[in-house]
């Protein structure tokens, strides 16, 4: 009896509703976490809309399911295998991006197995939706946002100046004299990067088109918004300049909003439109909705066993392991907190200093210190410390190659150092920056478990490894930075930081704990 359910494929869809139930009940609890994303994060707010896209394209291709094949059943099974070892390690590891990246590998795996390449042809446009409303992992998103700030700035600067407009740029700052746009508000439009460009993916699934025609159509939607934001606040300044800082203020707040992403999306369909072919515009409609099915009967076709018990086994085994994993309880380890930081190291006495509240929240730390340590005549030695108890997304340390830039400093140098504390060698991020006739020193280093990280992607691995190995994931930014005096040479701050640094090693495991 089985063998004949096997060979005429009556049991597939049934088994294969059962197995992506048990897989989406493990993913409640981060699919709640990201509709939270979704409903805090302007730059992510598409996301409910995007879902009800990927669900309709399911409805409409639903005819793909009265047909399977036999091949890539084999590859859906390595798929499951992949995005059960992702998603059980981003879990353990507290990373929440590759947790929905998971699932959504483990779903296509699912498909391929329960009805090979034609069941994967089904639910592909609807996965390579999805992605695009998962907000990326912090630092690379750091990274991504100040790249296209400062292009956007420089951009609109040079429009101003076309204009006949006088304006000073510092960094991502613009002065006008009559104006000043600030980082995050000259760049709040690049927040609707990603919606643009979800939305490019899915104005290319609407088009019958090659896939590398596609691909531009994505690469367009990210030019053009870039552009437009440029253009918005070339308009906003000259505005400010030509009549008064009320009509600026009104035009920038009324553009900042879904006014100014609907204009973009507009102007971004106008062009791709712009790179199609009389042929090719009349496809409109019948990108992903064009479906054929193939012309053999289902009932006839056999679906190979093994990939089927080895889907459901992985499915099986997967259950209990997550249970078993979320029910681990993150270690804390006991740390002194800040306040009791102590105010005088290497013979100098700190000022303590407190971070805006919008840089605390942006930050999220669990605990931070920062002061600025002096002899008496002497420039300052500022040390920072973000500490992190548990990292995850959204609660990881900015790296400072992102951050230093952003208020007009321009780094001059970037190399890694070594620093002795006692036997161990330090590795240490040492960076010159200049504003001006303005020269900055500064050394900094990730510090987690008691190990000493210079590279920022070294120590995401170490956070990762962190989590697989034990249950802690904790670690900490550590920042020293020293003005350079008319005085004061380059070697002489190497010195100054490098002897302080030799005292606060053995300071910090009491609150960044090894």
């Amino acid at each position: 009896m089985m063998d004949l359910a096997l060979q005429r494929g009556n049991f597939k869809k049934p088994t294969l509703v059962i197995l992506l139930g048990l897989i989406l009940f493990l993913y409640i609890p981060d699919g709640l976490l990201l509709w939270d994303r979704w409903m805090v994060m302007e730059e992510f707010s598409h996301g409910p809309l995007m879902l009800v896209v990927a669900l309709y394209l399911l409805w409409a291709r639903r005819s793909l399911l009265e047909s399977f094949d036999a091949r890539g059943n084999w590859l859906g099974v390595l798929c499951c295998l992949v995005a059960a070892f992702m998603y059980m390690l981003a879990i353990k590891a507290g990373i929440e991006n590759v947790r929905h990246i998971g699932i959504l590998l483990f779903i296509l795996g699912l498909f391929l197995i329960f009805g090979g390449l034609t069941y994967g042809r089904y639910v592909l446009p609807s996965l390579i939706l999805m992605p695009f409303v998962v907000p990326p992992p912090a630092f690379l998103n750091a990274n991504l946002t100040y790249g296209l700030q400062l292009l956007s700035t420089d951009m609109s600067v040079g429009l101003l100046r076309f204009a006949g407009l006088s304006v000073f740029q510092d960094g991502n700052i613009i002065d006008m004299g009559t104006v000043k746009l600030a980082v995050v508000e000259a760049c709040a439009g690049l927040r609707y990067l990603y919606p643009m460009i979800g939305l490019g993916v899915l104005a290319a699934m609407l088009f019958d088109i090659p896939i590398w025609k596609r691909g531009l159509f994505v690469v367009l939607a990210g030019v053009v918004s870039v552009i437009m934001n440029s253009i918005r606040i070339f308009l906003t300044g000259a505005f400010a300049e030509w009549t008064d800082t009320a009509v600026s203020d009104g035009f920038f707040h009324l553009f900042e909003g879904w006014v100014f992403f609907l204009f973009s999306f507009v102007i971004m369909l106008a062009v791709c439109y712009l790179t199609l072919t009389k042929k090719e515009k009349a496809t409109v409609g019948r990108g992903v909705l064009k479906v054929s099915v193939p012309p053999a009967q289902a009932t006839e076709k056999p679906l190979p066993l093994g990939p089927v018990i080895g889907g459901t086994l992985i499915v099986l085994a997967l259950v209990p392991l997550v249970l078993l994993i979320r029910n681990i309880e993150p270690e804390i380890p006991d740390r002194k907190p800040f306040t009791t930081f102590p105010l005088k190291i290497d013979g100098m006495i700190a000022e303590e200093d407190v971070l805006p509240k919008v840089e605390q929240t942006i930050l999220n730390m669990s605990d931070y210190f920062l002061g600025h340590y002096r002899k008496r005549g002497e420039a300052p030695v500022t040390l920072f410390v973000g500490y992190y108890e548990q990292q995850s997304a959204g609660s990881t340390p900015h790296s400072p190659r992102v951050c230093i830039p952003s208020g007009g400093w321009t780094i001059e140098s970037l190399t890694e150092i070594s620093l002795k504390n006692g036997d161990i060698n330090v590795p240490v991020n040492r960076v010159l920056v200049t504003h001006g006739e303005d020269k900055l020193l500064v050394y900094y280093w990730f510090q987690q478990r008691g190990k000493y990280i210079a590279n920022e992607y070294a120590a995401k691995f170490n956070l990762l490894w962190g989590g697989l190995t034990s249950a802690r994931t904790d670690g900490a930014l550590v920042r020293l930075s020293l003005p350079l005096t008319s005085d004061m040479t380059v070697e002489g701050a190497d010195r100054e930081l490098a002897g302080f640094a030799d005292s606060l090693f053995n300071i910090l495991p009491d609150y960044v704990p090894n």
